[in-house]
């Protein structure tokens, strides 16, 4: 076990007992009992998914093994979720919704315009029509029916961001190239536009997760799946090197397909998107076990 995930298990074990035990100091947590540990862990069990509860578990038991508590840690590892075990009502994930709807980002739009706030208004608008990372705007360009994304998330070796030429109708890229030019009116920095989205959409959506900038480029990706376009496509259009990375954006029941209304650009170097998504994987596995 990597050190990361040793930390990550000792901060959860350390919240368990904070709110398991809050009248137990931090500085006697050291003389709990293999009672009290696993009476908390059982008693709190239909408060968690499956999953978590299997995760907390290993982490109370290497917090205990850390501790020197090896009998613990074993008699806490062989506790049983009892969730599963008697079959009891599951805790659910929660129901996956839109992200953001167009009649959100109007209203958004509207109340950003209100307060004289254009640049962070043509920001949102940007990312909706072409569903670019935030810190790719200052880098959009326009070209007749050509629009032209710098990605600007080369990392990682290279292997994550990259640069897309998409194509669309030349009234759609005067919208855009109308927004851009909104934008860049002022110089403002991305973090100065990011407040302001916040404090706005505080305002605008009282009583739900306040969306942000990457709320609607998850909005978008969205939008791409359920387009029908082919994954090396949405990968391409999205900025990815690697097709398993749309997997993390958008949920193809909540996309509009009228809503796309860019592509790859006739010519666009397709090749360079990798194609490492698990079902593709699997089948060339299988495929190479074949013919071997």
């Amino acid at each position: 076990m990597n050190t990361d995930t040793q930390s990550a298990y000792r901060s959860l074990a350390t919240h368990f007992y904070a709110t398991r035990f809050p009248e137990i100091p931090v500085s006697a947590q050291d003389e709990l009992d293999e009672f009290s540990i696993i009476g908390a862990l059982l008693r709190a069990a239909p408060e968690y998914r499956p999953d978590y509860f299997r995760r907390l578990r290993n982490a109370l038991a290497l917090d205990q093994k850390l501790r020197g508590h090896f009998w613990i840690a074993q008699e806490i590892n062989c506790t049983r979720n009892p969730v599963t075990v008697l079959g009891l009502p599951r805790k659910r994930k929660q129901a996956r919704r839109q992200r953001i709807s167009d009649e959100e980002l109007g209203r958004w739009v509207n109340g950003l315009l209100a307060k004289e706030l254009v640049v962070e208004a043509c920001a949102l608008l940007l990312i909706s029509m072409t569903g670019s990372r935030p810190c790719e705007l200052s880098g959009i360009s326009v070209s007749g029916n050509r629009i032209v994304i710098p990605g600007a998330k080369h990392s990682h070796g290279g292997l994550r961001g990259a640069d897309r030429v998409l194509e669309a109708s030349e009234d759609f890229c005067r919208l855009v190239s109308d927004a851009l030019e909104s934008f860049h009116s002022k110089a403002k920095s991305l973090d100065s536009i990011r407040m302001a989205l916040h404090c706005v959409a505080l305002e605008t959506f009282p009583g739900r997760k306040v969306p942000s900038m990457y709320t609607l480029r998850h909005q978008f990706g969205s939008n791409l799946k359920a387009s029908g376009l082919s994954r090396i496509e949405i990968a391409y259009v999205m900025g990815h090197q690697a097709t398993d990375s749309i997997a993390r954006y958008g949920d193809k029941r909540f996309g509009r397909a009228e809503a796309v209304q860019v592509k790859p650009a006739r010519g666009a170097d397709l090749s360079k998107v990798r194609t490492t998504h698990a079902t593709y994987v699997r089948s060339r596995t299988k495929a190479l076990r074949i013919s071997c």
